[in-house]
């Protein structure tokens, strides 16, 4: 702001001529090296260097208030108005430095001016910062929405079929078990704590991959089982299985190549218990 409001204001006058500060045409006192128009680019720019020296410090102060206070819109505006007093303030000064009328005669009209040059970058300047606060608020909402979404996606498997299309979409703790037979694979899991089950396309080895940050295990050739359901293991003559304890849903056999594993992670889950 505290570039871009002087850099407006010097094209701003330059172009349209709002105001001549009431110094050069009035100064007869002063015996000028340059003509009336040289003059008076000399002045705008020197006047648009104080404005800018004020506004700067007006800034600093600012930055060292906000430290102990909260700026609010309101307290904002009443910030800008200081600064163009302070400046119609210092104009003022140097108009009557120059001789050319009273301090207070000329301050009215000094100020006038000063509000009708600062209101259009003023405005602009105000209604940007409003504009990157606002998107900064956008910004936090949508990392936290995306956050959300990457907290709800770890909470989901998706499981798809050989077209690489998501078929089922499913809470980690209510898949329980999965079963291979030819091109297809069932999957059994809960809806409403009611074991269910449908069938994608696909083989064990592929679905496997979607769930390799899960406790979904493979115990057989054709079977892999979520182990925090497992509710008994039992071994019989035919060999390990698996009972989840739930009415309908088939007991799981563990080959000799899974049984170290599975039996391992029983274990450990039992003694972390």
């Amino acid at each position: 702001m505290v570039l871009f409001v002087p850099l407006f204001c010097l094209i701003f006058i330059f172009m349209y001529h709002p105001m001549d500060f009431a110094l050069i045409e009035e100064s007869n006192n002063f015996d000028l090296p340059f003509s009336a128009d040289t003059s008076w680019h000399i002045l705008v720019c020197i006047m648009v260097l104080i404005g800018m020296a004020v506004a700067a410090l007006s800034r600093c102060l600012m930055k060292f208030y906000s430290t102990r206070h909260t700026i609010t819109y309101n307290s904002y505006i009443l910030w800008i108005v200081a600064e163009i007093l302070a400046m119609t303030t210092v104009y003022s000064a140097i108009s009557s430095f120059m001789n050319v009328k009273p301090f207070f005669v000329i301050y009215e009209t000094v100020f006038f001016k000063v509000v009708r040059i600062l209101l259009i970058p003023y405005i602009m300047s105000y209604v940007y910062f409003i504009w990157q606060e606002k998107s900064h608020q956008l910004k936090l909402i949508k990392s936290s929405m995306e956050g959300g979404e990457t907290v709800a996606r770890k909470a989901y498997i998706q499981l798809h079929d050989e077209r690489d299309k998501m078929q089922l979409s499913i809470r980690k703790e209510n898949l329980l078990m999965l079963i291979s037979s030819d091109n297809y694979v069932t999957v059994w899991y809960l809806n409403n704590n009611v074991p269910k089950q449908t069938m994608i396309r696909n083989n064990l080895k592929k679905i496997s991959q979607y769930l390799e940050d899960t406790n979904v295990k493979r115990c057989h050739r054709s079977y892999m089982v979520n182990l925090d359901h497992v509710k008994l293991l039992r071994r019989e003559k035919d060999g390990i299985f698996i009972e989840l304890g739930m009415e309908g849903v088939p007991v799981i056999p563990i080959s000799k190549t899974y049984s170290d594993s599975i039996s391992q992670w029983l274990m450990n889950k039992s003694s972390n218990e």
